[in-house]
């Protein structure tokens, strides 16, 4: 990791001293330099008593020692700066303030939060690389990259819309599924499923270019104890397994429920171990091991009629892995709130008959707030000998123990979570078996012992469109990625729908908290032109929601396929120009009895308000979620803000079911409606908008605690806890952060906060924050403090210091932008 310190050299001007015009030479000034610890930092000139001439200047170098970060300085007006100048008239005493560097060595799950479902993770050298499932997210296959395990960034996006293997598969749930790296030779290979079956695309590298998709080829599969061979397509959530033993790489297949049956020959599943070519691709079907006994029978496996099926016997989203003696095959249940992870295990790399492996039951079950643990990655060791994992998990708060209750946040869709790994032998079918147990906390684990990447922590971007190609976090529904362009006016995003159409550019959505915001240049000329900022599910078109699976409703306590959302947009209404704040939400109506499929969809419901725009084409618009409650707001200069309409509650939106909406969690981006829109500017999370300090995406040490007139905040702040911000906007355009105030309480003697910008990626401290006593924890007083003018956007740490026990508690941070 770069670190970048403080200059080494003092800048002494003119030998330090300066003699101010009109001063006499006889008058005398002292200058006494400190430090705030032995041993953490020192100063060039070096701490001690100077005697200069009253009048004069001298500059001082900070320099922390490595471990350590210049903070400030106290005792003199000169804040941050380092150098620091400091102009002799009455004795000066400034003192050196430097504080230990961030060197973090436990994280909170989850490292990838929002929509990161399916993942398969591929390791060379000191890099780790992951991927997963699309959908209908264009261009499609993400690949991230990390060498810590925490800390990811995205290389790519492999498959554009237009590719022709994606002819009519860019609708809601299509697209691409799984995926997988496998390298051969000099050559790259990304496997992902279109329509349950496998095909790859090639590439000289993990950042591209990469090939057109090429169809693996399908063979037949004949089931055990069937005379007829089928054709079961070659999976849809596979994965890779290379055979330490024998050196080949297998296709780990999945396809279908339960056990071939003669009363239902066309309604099974099938899970294969087949070795993959290294010079073409393609499968070898003279090599499949046949693994599809662990396959339930069809009166428990949910095949056939859904609603009668037993979710816990499903044996998708397999890997394979071998540790020691032992080859281990790992398959998931159902993936909502509830979901688990069943493994087997066997000594022989082979199939057919149960009498090979040893069922090691449900190895992984999750508790709130992730209890749908499960489809982890292939297991995987470090140099320690640490064994390692990721998941996929809904956010299942407050979920309860009632069947296929909605959890709480489940709309940001399967979540990613890094679990660590520990084995215990254990007796099975009468053999010592170690069987995989996986860690299921959440705060406060121990950092898998790597050097930390020094990327940020990986988030939605804020984005100024200043580059000429587009971030590859953004994505767009189904084949509309002609449709926007950050080149054909540089410095701006363009969207272009065409008449009757709505074009979205969106991110995952990732936060419980987000103040969006989004700089518009765009004018309605006829009724039903829009543009905006918006947060939604996974429909785009009303009509879609009517092809939703009518399975996907049978069991109590689903949600009738809709789609919602939330936004802020300038609009033509009634003839008029207006800024509107609305959330809306249209389902299909129930089935008639006998019904297969969804004919009508309900009226819509909106609720919201408008207000008239202002003149002008160029509108700043914010839409503010916090908890589950929403607001709107605009601004002709992005400092004086005008709510637009009520508070809205959207909990609807927040819980929705993401198999319900087509498998994605929800979206968060900017959409145009029927012409023309600009934008020069998106943010994700605002730092000029209050950002509750419970919602933290790291932490060390702390905890959320509950009050009753502030909800939660974050407690237990003790000396040396710390939480991270990830991706703050701080301003642009000529505003940036000029203070930082912070809600607080104390019981006690109260504390101090640092406020540091991007430590791990050699960032400081840009002002500090003296924390006093307000006698009872829920007495909270805003304090100000001035930091460093900061403007882009940044990962920002609080860090407390003081005395023993709890300091303080923080409801909120938020940064005050110039004037």
């Amino acid at each position: 990791m770069k670190r970048r310190g403080a200059p080494v050299m003092a800048i002494l001007l003119a030998g330090s001293l300066v003699a101010a015009c009109g001063e006499s030479e006889d008058l005398e000034s002292t200058l006494t330099i400190e430090t705030s610890g032995e041993g953490k930092g020192t100063t060039d000139p070096g701490p001690g008593t100077y005697t200069h001439r009253s009048g004069s200047w001298i500059t001082v170098t900070a320099t922390p020692a490595p471990g350590y970060n210049f903070l400030g300085w106290s005792g003199a007006d000169t804040g941050l700066d380092n150098p620091a100048r400091f102009t002799l008239g009455a004795d000066t005493k400034p003192t050196a303030l430097f504080g230990a560097a961030f060197s973090p060595t436990t994280y909170q799950n989850p490292v990838l939060p929002g929509d990161h479902p399916d993942m398969n993770i591929y390791r060379e050298g000191d890099d780790f690389y992951l991927v997963g499932s699309n959908f209908h997210m264009m261009p499609a296959f993400e690949i991230l990259h990390s060498t810590d395990l925490v800390h990811w960034e995205r290389v790519t996006r492999v498959v554009h819309s237009t590719a022709a293997a994606l002819d009519e598969q860019t609708g809601p749930g299509q697209g691409t599924w799984g995926g997988y790296i496998v390298k051969a030779g000099d050559v790259y290979r990304v496997y992902y499923a279109i329509k349950a079956t496998q095909y790859f695309s090639s590439a000289p590298s993990l950042s591209g270019p990469w090939s057109e998709p090429k169809k693996v080829d399908i063979f037949p599969y004949t089931p055990p104890g069937s005379d007829t061979a089928y054709e079961r397509g070659t999976g849809s959530d596979n994965s890779v397994f290379i055979d330490p033993e024998s050196g080949k790489t297998f296709m780990i297949i999945k396809n279908g429920l339960c056990k071939w049956d003669a009363d239902h020959p066309n309604d099974f599943g099938i899970n294969l171990v087949t070795e993959i070519d290294p010079e073409t691709g393609m499968l070898l079907p003279e090599s499949t091991i046949d693994l599809s006994f662990i396959n339930w029978d069809q009166e428990t496996g949910g095949c056939g009629d859904f609603s009668n099926a037993d979710w816990s016997k499903w044996a998708e989203g397999p890997t394979m892995a071998k540790r020691g003696d032992w080859y281990y095959y790992f398959v998931s249940t159902h993936t909502a709130c509830g979901g688990q992870l069943h493994a087997w295990a066997s000594k022989k790399l082979v199939g057919s008959t149960p009498e090979d492996w040893h069922w090691l039951g449900y190895v992984l079950t999750g508790e709130e707030p992730y209890a749908g643990v499960q489809h982890t990655t292939a297991p995987f060791e470090l140099e320690d000998g640490t064994w390692w994992a990721f998941a996929h998990s809904y956010d299942c708060t407050k979920v309860g123990t009632q069947d296929w209750k909605n959890g709480e946040w489940m709309g940001l869709g399967r979540e990613g979570l890094l679990l660590s790994m520990t084995w215990d032998e254990q007796e099975v079918d009468g053999e010592t078996i170690p069987v995989p147990k996986y860690t299921t906390e959440v705060r406060d684990l121990p950092a898998p012992n790597l050097p930390t990447s020094g990327v940020p922590f990986l988030l939605p971007v804020n984005d100024e469109f200043s580059s000429d190609k587009i971030d590859p976090t953004w994505t767009t529904f189904g084949r509309s990625e002609d449709k926007y362009s950050v080149t054909d006016r540089p410095g701006w995003l363009r969207i272009e729908p065409g008449a009757g159409e709505t074009t979205h550019v969106v991110q995952k959505d990732t936060l419980h908290s987000s103040s969006m915001v989004v700089k518009l240049q765009f004018k309605p000329k006829a009724e039903g032109d829009a543009a905006g900022v918006r947060v939604g599910n996974g429909y785009w078109q009303d009509e879609q929601v009517l092809a939703a699976p009518t399975w996907m409703t049978s069991g109590e306590g689903f949600m009738l396929p809709a789609i919602m959302d939330v936004s802020v947009a300038r609009v033509m209404e009634d003839k008029t120009d207006k800024i509107r704040f609305s959330f809306r939400s249209r389902s299909v109506k129930p089935l008639s009895e006998g019904a297969s499929a969804y004919t009508e969809l309900a009226e819509p419901v909106v609720v919201g308000g408008s207000v008239p725009a202002p003149e002008g084409a160029t509108v700043w618009l914010k839409l503010v979620r916090t908890g589950h409650k929403a607001t709107g707001w605009f601004s002709v200069d992005r400092l004086d803000w005008t709510q637009v309409g009520p508070e809205i509650d959207v909990s609807a939106l927040d819980q929705f079911y993401a198999m319900a909406h087509t498998w994605i969690g929800n979206q968060a981006g900017m959409f145009a409606t029927n012409r023309s829109a600009e934008f020069d500017l998106f943010t994700y999370r605002d730092g000029f908008t209050r950002i509750p300090a419970a919602e933290a995406n790291q932490q060390s040490g702390t905890s959320v605690a509950s009050s009753k007139s502030a909800g939660p905040v974050l407690g237990g702040l003790e000396n040396g806890d710390w939480a991270l911000y990830g991706s703050v906007d701080l301003g642009s355009g000529g505003v940036h952060a000029k203070a930082i105030q912070l809600k607080a309480s104390s019981a006690g003697q109260g504390g101090t906060v640092e406020v540091w910008i991007d430590p791990l990626a050699g960032g400081s401290a840009i002002g500090t924050c003296n924390i006093p006593g307000t006698g009872e924890w829920e007495a909270w007083e805003h304090t100000t403090c001035d930091v460093k003018p900061t403007a882009g956007t940044h990962e920002v740490y609080l860090k407390v210091t003081g005395g023993a026990g709890e300091l303080m508690r923080l409801a909120s941070l938020r940064f005050l932008p110039s004037n």
